[in-house]
C-alpha cells in the first residue's frame, strides 16, 4: 500500500508532540498538557502504526515495551571504560584533592569545578547514534556491561530519540548516566509486594538493580524507574562542534530531552566546593530520592585530559590510550557513616577459599541507610578480642563507606551478666581438620585444601565470578548443590555438566539447564589474566594476575618460573612467590590446569608489541616519578616488550631515573648506560599507543 507524505508527516510531527510532552512531564515534572489530551496523541498514532507497519519505527514512542523477553544478558565492551571515582571522606581530603591538582597543571586556566549530588542508583551506559538510542549496558566490572537495551526503553525519561535542538547532534555518543528510584515510589513497590507476599526489596537502588536485571521488559516497564544523565564516555562530533566543559554537556543533554539533576552547579573555586557540599548535605533528607554524597569534577575537559590519570590504574585499563585511564580530575566527597545499634544474635566461623577462619556476627536486622543489614565480619581474632564482642551483646554497627556493614563498639552497660567470650576454634567449621595459626599472622587457617569442603565451594564460587570466568547463573547455593550431589569437584568438572545432570536438581527446567550450560561454554573464551586470577592462588588478586600474565605473556611459560624469576615481578614479595611457585609446582594443580586447557578452555595471550625502542631491551628504573607510578611504568615497559631488571649491569640498555635515582644513577653513568627521564618515556610510551 502506498503511504502518502501527508501520513508520513503526521507520524514524524506525532513523535516531537509525545516527546516533547514526556520531556516535559517526566524530567521536569512540569506537564504543558493534560493527560487525555496526551493519550489522545498516543492513541493517533498507535492507529497509524497499526494501518500502516512500515511507519512504526523503533524509535517511535510507542515501542518502549515492544520487545519479547530475553532468554539471557549479552556481554558488552565499553567504548570507554565507566571508571570509579577516588572517595574523600572529610574537608581535608578535598583540599588535598585541588592542591594534587594545582601542583600537576600547566596552564593558566581559571579552575572551576562542577558539582552535583552523588545518586545512589545503578550506573548505566546510553549508546546514540545520530540522535538515536542504540544500546545501553550496565557498568559492569567497568570494562565490559551487560546489554540492558530492553529495559532502558521502557524508562520514560530516557528519549529514544533527542530532541530537536539547534546543536548539531553527535555521529556518536556515549552517555553515563544514573537510574534509580524516588523514595516513596520504593515504599510503595515494596507495600504493593507485602500485600502479595512477595520478598521485599532492601532499599531503593536494589530495587532499580533488580528491575534493569530482568529478562522481560514488561517487568521493568512496571516499575517506576528514573535517569540522570551526568557523564560522557566516547564522543564523535564528525564536524561538530563538541563541548569543552562538563557544564556545557549538561545544557546539551538538557537541549536534547535528557535529564540531568537541577541541583549541579559550578564552583569557582574548592571553598566553593566544600560550601555546596554543606548545602546538598543539608537537603539531603528533603530530596525525593537517595543521594550518597556529592560528586566534584574538573569542569574543563582540556584541564582534565592535560592533568591525566591516576596511577593507581585498574589494572586492566593498563595500555589504553591515556584517556582511558583513571581519572584523577573527578572526586566523590562521601556522606558520614550512618551508625545504628542491635543486638548480636550469634557468632560463627566461616571457611574462605584459601582456608582462613573468618568470624561472622549475626545480628536482629537493622536498618542504616536505606540498607537493611543483618550480618558483619569481624575480620580475624584479634579484633574479636580488641572489641570483646559476645552473643547477646548490644552492639553498634556502620556502614564503611556507605558500603560494608562493620561493629564499631560493644555497649558494656547493656552486658548480660553470665555472658561468655568467644572461644577459639581449634578445628575447622567444615572439615574438622586442625587449624593453624602463623606467630606473625591474626588468622586461623584450614589448610586441608580441596578435602576441606567449604573451600572447595568457596574456590568453585571464585572461579566463577565476574572478575575470574564471569559464570552467570553459578551462583554460591547451586555450587553448594552440584558439590553436594557431587556432581562436581572442582573447576574441570563444570565443562563436564550435562543437562540431564541438572534437569534432576532442584530449581532446574530445560530453559534454566540450557542458559547455564551456554554461559559455561561462554567462559571457555577467556583472557590469561583472568584464568590466573580465577585459580585462587594465594596471594594473587586481579593486579598480580595482570603482572604474571605480562611477564609470562602464556601458561606454558608461567607453569616453567622459579621462584627467582617470581620475585623479580613487580608487586611480588618472597612470601607471594612462594605461594605462587608451590601452587604452580603442585602435580595436582598442574594436572587441573591441562585438563581445564583440554576441554577446551582458550587463553587470550597479552600483546606484547615488538616494533619500539624499549622491545627486548633491558631496563631498570630508579627514584620517583610525578605522573606515573613506578608499578605503571613497569608494567607498560613489560606490554612494550621491554624486561625490567632490579639492577645496573653491562647488560642494562636503559635506566629510567626519576626523583632521587640513588646509586643506579651512578653506576649506570659508570657503564656508559643510556638514563632517559619521565617526559622523555611518557612520550615514547603514549606513542606506541
Amino acid at each position: 500500500m502506498k503511504i502518502g507524505s501527508e501520513v508520513k508527516s503526521r507520524v514524524l510531527e506525532l513523535h516531537k508532540l509525545i516527546n516533547e510532552h514526556s520531556y516535559n512531564y517526566h524530567s521536569l515534572d512540569n506537564p504543558t498538557i493534560e493527560d487525555s489530551e496526551y493519550d489522545a496523541l498516543f492513541k493517533e498514532l498507535l492507529e497509524i502504526e497499526e494501518k500502516y507497519p512500515t511507519l512504526s519505527f523503533d524509535y517511535s514512542p510507542t515501542q518502549r515495551v515492544g520487545s519479547e523477553p530475553l532468554e539471557g544478558f549479552n556481554k558488552v565492551d565499553h567504548l570507554m571504560p565507566m571508571l570509579s571515582l577516588e572517595n574523600a571522606f572529610n574537608t581535608r581530603d578535598l583540599e588535598d584533592f585541588n592542591k594534587r591538582i594545582k601542583e600537576r597543571l600547566v596552564s593558566e586556566e581559571a579552575l572551576t569545578f562542577s558539582c552535583e549530588p552523588k545518586l545512589d542508583g545503578i550506573a548505566v551506559n546510553l549508546i546514540y547514534k545520530e540522535g538515536y538510542l542504540h544500546q545501553a549496558t550496565t557498568r559492569g566490572d567497568g570494562k565490559t556491561g551487560e546489554d540492558i537495551t530492553h529495559n532502558i526503553r521502557t524508562v520514560p525519561s530516557i528519549p529514544l530519540s533527542f530532541r530537536e535542538s539547534k546543536t548539531k547532534f553527535p555521529n556518536l555518543i556515549e552517555i553515563r548516566g544514573e537510574v534509580y528510584i524516588d523514595i516513596k515510589d520504593f515504599k510503595h513497590i515494596n507495600d504493593k509486594a507485602k500485600i502479595k507476599s512477595e520478598k521485599l526489596f532492601a532499599n531503593p537502588r536494589n530495587a532499580a538493580a533488580g528491575s534493569l536485571r530482568q529478562l522481560d521488559p514488561k517487568i521493568a516497564a512496571s516499575r517506576p524507574l528514573k535517569f540522570f544523565a551526568h557523564g560522557l564516555g566516547t564522543l564523535d562530533y564528525g564536524k561538530g562542534v563538541a563541548p569543552i566543559t562538563q557544564i556545557e554537556v549538561f545544557d546539551l543533554y538538557a537541549s536534547w530531552g535528557l535529564p540531568v539533576n537541577p541541583l549541579a552547579e559550578l564552583a569557582n573555586n574548592i571553598t566553593e566546593c566544600v560550601s555546596y557540599f554543606e548545602k546538598i548535605e543539608n537537603l539531603r533528607s528533603k530530596l525525593p530520592y537517595e543521594i550518597d554524597g556529592v560528586v566534584f569534577k574538573v569542569n574543563n575537559f582540556n584541564l582534565q585530559e592535560s592533568l591525566g590519570q591516576v596511577s593507581r590504574a585498574p589494572r586492566w585499563a593498563i595500555g589504553l590510550s591515556k584517556r582511558q585511564r583513571y581519572r584523577r580530575w573527578a572526586i566523590a566527597r562521601k556522606f558520614p557513616a550512618e551508625v545504628g545499634s542491635t543486638k548480636v544474635k550469634s557468632i560463627t566461623f566461616q571457611v574462605g577459599r584459601v582456608g582462613s577462619i573468618t568470624p561472622v556476627a549475626e545480628f536482629e536486622p537493622l536498618n542504616i541507610g536505606g540498607v537493611v543489614v543483618s550480618h558483619a565480619s569481624i575480620h580475624n581474632f584479634d579484633e574479636i578480642e580488641r572489641l570483646d564482642v559476645r552473643e547477646g551483646d548490644l552492639v553498634q554497627i556502620k556502614r564503611a563507606g556507605d558500603v560494608i556493614p562493620q561493629i564499631i563498639k560493644v555497649d558494656l552497660s547493656k552486658r548480660k551478666k553470665g555472658s561468655k567470650k568467644i572461644t577459639i576454634p581449634n578445628k575447622c567449621p567444615s572439615c574438622k581438620g586442625k587449624l593453624t595459626k602463623l606467630e606473625d599472622e591474626a588468622i586461623l587457617r584450614c589448610n586441608a585444601g580441596k578435602d576441606c569442603p567449604a573451600q572447595k565451594t568457596e574456590s568453585i564460587r571464585h572461579y566463577v565470578s565476574r572478575n575470574a570466568l564471569n559464570i552467570d547463573g553459578l551462583g554460591e547455593k547451586i555450587i553448594e548443590l552440584l558439590v553436594r550431589k557431587s556432581l562436581i569437584s572442582d573447576f574441570s568438572d563444570l565443562y563436564t555438566l550435562k543437562k540431564i545432570d541438572l534437569l534432576g536438581l532442584e530449581g532446574f527446567a530445560e530453559k534454566s539447564a540450557k542458559n547455564l550450560l551456554d554461559a559455561i561454554e561462554r567462559s571457555k573464551k577467556t583472557t590469561l589474566t583472568r584464568f590466573i586470577y580465577a585459580l585462587g592462588i594465594r596471594e594473587v588478586g586481579e593486579a598480580t594476575a595482570l603482572n604474571l600474565s605480562l611477564n609470562f605473556q602464556n601458561i606454558e611459560k608461567l607453569l616453567l618460573a622459579s621462584k627467582e624469576e617470581l620475585i623479580e615481578i613487580n608487586d611480588i614479595g618472597p612470601i607471594a612467590a612462594d605461594h605462587i611457585f608451590n601452587f604452580l609446582t603442585k602435580k595436582d594443580n598442574q594436572n587441573l590446569i591441562r585438563k581445564l586447557l583440554r576441554l577446551g578452555i582458550e587463553l587470550e595471550e597479552v600483546q606484547v608489541q615488538s616494533k619500539n625502542l624499549f622491545s627486548s631491551k633491558v631496563v631498570v628504573i630508579t627514584g620517583s616519578f610525578t605522573d606515573i607510578a613506578r608499578s605503571q611504568l613497569k608494567e607498560e615497559l613489560i606490554r612494550s616488550g621491554a624486561r625490567v631488571s632490579s639492577s645496573v649491569s653491562s647488560r642494562t640498555d636503559y635506566l629510567i631515573a626519576g626523583e632521587k635515582p640513588g646509586s643506579k644513577l651512578n653506576k649506570a653513568i659508570e657503564l656508559g648506560v643510556e638514563v632517559l627521564e619521565e617526559d622523555n618515556v611518557l612520550e615514547l610510551l603514549n606513542n606506541n599507543d
